[in-house]
């Protein structure tokens, strides 16, 4: 189970990363927003650590992550930092999914690795610019739309899996599936509650997502493994 968990962390902090950065590039914040967003790196680097449990390579993402870290300050800042630092560990985490990637027995199993990229990497990140404080409204609207049409792609790279089994086994695997579609959905309504019922985003919204979204993915690996 902690294994399962564990192969889902690496997409999606890629793609927390990705989003990450390009904050901190093109986005129009002030210094206090930029150095909320810096306080919110150890917590991928350490969740970056737990991954490398399972493969040790994750360890140079950690190392990208901590110097971009010690060399940045958390409070008001305009100074970027040494972004070719963030951009190395950018490239080290895309190449680790990728093997992740290329690393699956099927098509199906490969996409549902690289729609959690865009699933589980949008929720993360909203969660952390949530708790930063970050006034980029627009990400309110703009991530639980990304999650809706990326859960719709991992729905369809389930079915394909699915298609592709025995009936027996099919049989056998059909209560995890509609488990695993339930906590999905619930995910997804949570994580866009805030839409739904026209309130302020709420981070214990975003946390109680993330939690339904990881007990889906982790399911799903289960499934994928056939």
């Amino acid at each position: 189970m902690i294994q399962q968990l564990l192969a889902v962390f690496a997409p999606m902090l890629l793609g927390a990363q990705l989003l990450l950065t390009l904050i901190l590039v093109k986005g129009d914040i002030c210094p206090g927003q930029r150095g909320r967003i810096h306080k919110m790196l150890p917590s991928l680097a350490i969740l970056w650590l737990a991954v490398a449990s399972l493969r040790i390579e994750a360890m140079m993402i950690v190392f990208a992550l901590a110097y971009f870290y010690s060399q940045v300050q958390t409070k008001k800042t305009r100074d970027q930092g040494p972004m070719w630092v963030i951009y190395l560990a950018n490239g080290l985490a895309l190449a680790y999914v990728g093997i992740e990637i290329g690393a699956q027995t099927s098509i199906a199993a490969g996409l549902s690795v690289l729609f959690q990229v865009f699933l589980l990497g949008a929720l993360l990140a909203h969660l952390l610019l949530t708790i930063a404080r970050t006034r980029l409204q627009a990400f309110h609207r703009i991530l639980p739309v990304t999650g809706v049409v990326a859960a719709m792609m991992m729905s369809l790279a389930i079915l394909l899996k699915a298609y592709g089994l025995e009936s027996d086994v099919l049989t056998s695997v059909t209560q995890p599936l509609l488990t695993s579609f339930a906590l999905l959905i619930t995910a997804i309504v949570a994580w866009a509650w805030h839409l739904l019922a026209s309130k302020e985003i709420n981070k214990g919204q975003l946390a109680i997502a993330l939690v339904f979204l990881l007990l889906s993915a982790t399911s799903n690996q289960a499934l994928f493994v056939l």
